[in-house]
């Protein structure tokens, strides 16, 4: 008897064996999936801005320069505004957003210590995602996604913050991570989520959504891993409240930086917090 036959005609005999390995693969596509809509697509989910001693970056006036001589570009454009919860947010002139200038992090500093420098900016139409002056982003990828996060514990963050807006934003931001290189998927589950909001799942149409980072953060930071916490509170029509927390897995690449690493479900996870006790507030 052929190798196939025998393989098939095990199956047929054992047909709940041969389904388990897809109800788990599709079991771990729904939990993928439910984390990332519930962290990226809250509708009014803002960014913190943190008090930091570095200044918050502005378009500042124009000046006259040299007859004939050219001008550079404002980095925004427009007045800034203020979101539903009283904190400014700037427009970059470009979509992708508006790199700040680097600075040295201070020497010393805490791994849960805040970046410097954030600047909320919304980029790509609707995503109100963190930039910094001393953990990047420091450049885009070819589709416009920002990256050059610092190796620390503050560039993981600022990483997992973009990437899960972009993860949360629809079927068309997560093909713009994919293609950037930006997610290590082994098994294909990120596929088995696209199916999934193909089909009228939360996530089949996001991009006009607003998108943002999470109120609250914790790193479980390593040099060449890490796991990025984030947390929100809730509020139901009822009143009742509610602290809703989830994590993401990065892993670092030399000559990429941060990536989104899916190797099952233990790399996204969700669940629900007493407090936010030793928990940061870094934008």
């Amino acid at each position: 008897m052929r190798r196939g036959s025998k393989k098939r005609d095990e199956a047929q005999e054992h047909p709940q064996q041969a389904a388990e390995p897809v109800a788990a693969k599709v079991t771990i596509a729904i939990a993928v999936v439910t984390v990332i809509v519930v962290m990226g697509a809250i509708v009014s989910i803002w960014i913190i801005l943190n008090g930091g001693d570095e200044p918050l970056a502005s378009p500042g006036p124009a000046t006259t320069g040299e007859p004939g001589q050219r001008q550079p570009a404002p980095r925004f454009t427009g007045d800034p505004f203020f979101d539903e919860l009283g904190r400014p947010v700037y427009t970059p002139a470009d979509e992708r957003g508006a790199l700040l200038t680097q600075v040295t992090a201070p020497s010393g500093r805490a791994a849960s210590e805040a970046p410097g420098g954030i600047v909320l900016q919304v980029v790509h139409g609707n995503l109100v995602l963190p930039f910094s002056t001393t953990d990047g982003p420091t450049g885009f990828t070819g589709n416009g996604i920002a990256t050059g996060f610092s190796r620390t514990s503050q560039g993981a963050g600022l990483a997992a913050a973009h990437y899960l807006a972009f993860l949360g934003g629809g079927n068309d931001r997560i093909s713009l991570m994919k293609e950037a290189g930006l997610v290590d998927d082994e098994e294909g589950l990120l596929q088995q989520v696209v199916m999934l909001n193909a089909q009228g799942g939360e996530g089949a149409a996001r991009d006009g959504r607003t998108q943002g980072a999470p109120e609250f953060v914790r790193v479980e930071y390593h040099d060449d891993l890490s796991r990025v916490y984030f947390g929100l509170r809730l509020t139901a029509p009822n009143g009742e409240t509610g602290n809703l927390i989830g994590w993401m897995d990065l892993v670092w690449r030399d000559g990429t930086g941060w990536i989104v690493k899916i190797r099952g479900p233990e790399t996204f996870g969700d669940g629900w917090a007493d407090s936010f006790e030793g928990w940061s507030q870094w934008w």
